[in-house]
């Protein structure tokens, strides 16, 4: 296979532009650059969007609820993307409008605590604290207590697939589905998705250690399965998950390989390799009918996972 060519003209684009190095580069400006870079178009106006405040141990979040325009019982809990150091609301909106508008679910995305002002294992305890939020605040939210989801692109899907691990060690209700882009899920120098892709498609080894840096406390932090939850002894009993890869992604093999881990476990995985695609494509959705096309089935498929059976049949 090759690049999507829509991808690839993205891709080019990027190639020629000359980033600052991460590691020599003033951390604000770098944020402003780098959470800027999303081709997904502008937010779905067909949502109903409210900006809200969630309450953990640790303060507050900022949060944004969008509502897709035919009522739902069902949340989905998005975590942005950025290496644990990039990202915000902003910069997950157009991607969160079209999953509400795609799935018909309501999507909550969290503005979790960022690296390096906040070190690991902060943003893992946000996302956690974001789930059990959702889940004492049902009644508020209008949505039922087994009809919510946990999902993220590369950092937060590390994000979404640790709140299931720490909900299992906390005696937490399982959320009803775990929904994993492209995600970071531990420490990897040898697949062959590393040795051939780490350069040239848009995420790079050197880019990917020095997110390492800026989230970890210390190298030994990297053997945590809070930060690597392919290490995670026994994940029996987690919340089902849809796992999406990309072909040009040098996360791609330890995505699936942690598709393969959990369904050795007996967890029910749905886990496909987009070809012709790279890191982070649900931001080139408005540049991409490819990107666009995995989109909207994936989200298809996420809200089909959380509906009620009365919703199924009044859909039929």
């Amino acid at each position: 296979m090759v690049v999507d060519p829509s991808v690839k003209r993205v891709l080019d684009m990027l190639n020629g532009y000359t980033l600052p190095r991460f590691e020599e580069s003033n951390l604000n400006e770098l944020r402003d650059i780098m959470n800027s870079m999303n081709y997904s178009g502008g937010s779905n106006v067909s949502c109903q969007v409210s900006d809200i405040e969630i309450g953990t141990k640790d303060g507050t979040l900022k949060a944004r609820l969008y509502e897709p325009p035919l009522p739902t019982s069902s949340l989905i809990i998005y975590f942005h993307g950025g290496g644990f150091v990039f990202g915000n609301l902003d910069s997950s909106d157009a991607t969160c409008g079209l999953a509400a508008m795609q799935s018909g679910c309501k999507i909550l995305s969290v503005d979790y605590r960022l690296a390096p002002e906040n070190k690991f294992p902060a943003a893992a305890e946000d996302a956690y604290s974001s789930y059990v939020w959702a889940l004492k605040n049902h009644e508020t939210l209008g949505i039922k207590r087994n009809r919510i989801a946990v999902s993220g692109g590369s950092a937060g899907g590390n994000l979404a697939a640790v709140t299931c691990l720490m909900a299992k060690d906390r005696g937490m209700q399982q959320p009803r589905l775990q929904i994993l882009f492209y995600p970071a899920t531990g420490p990897d120098f040898t697949s062959e998705s590393v040795r051939r892709l780490s350069e040239g498609y848009f995420l790079t080894q050197k880019e990917i250690e020095w997110f390492g840096r800026m989230y970890l406390r210390s190298p030994e932090d990297a053997l945590n399965p809070y930060f690597s939850p392919i290490l995670y002894d026994d994940p029996v009993g987690i919340a089902g998950a849809i796992i999406v890869t990309s072909e040009y992604d040098p996360l791609r093999d330890q995505g699936e390989s942690y598709a393969e881990k959990l369904m050795r476990s007996g967890v029910e995985v749905t886990s496909f390799r987009v070809h012709g695609m790279i890191h982070g494509f649900l931001g080139f959705t408005s540049v991409s009918g490819a990107a666009a096309d995995v989109s909207r089935m994936v989200w298809n498929l996420a809200g089909w996972k959380l509906k009620d059976s009365d919703e199924v049949n009044a859909s039929k």
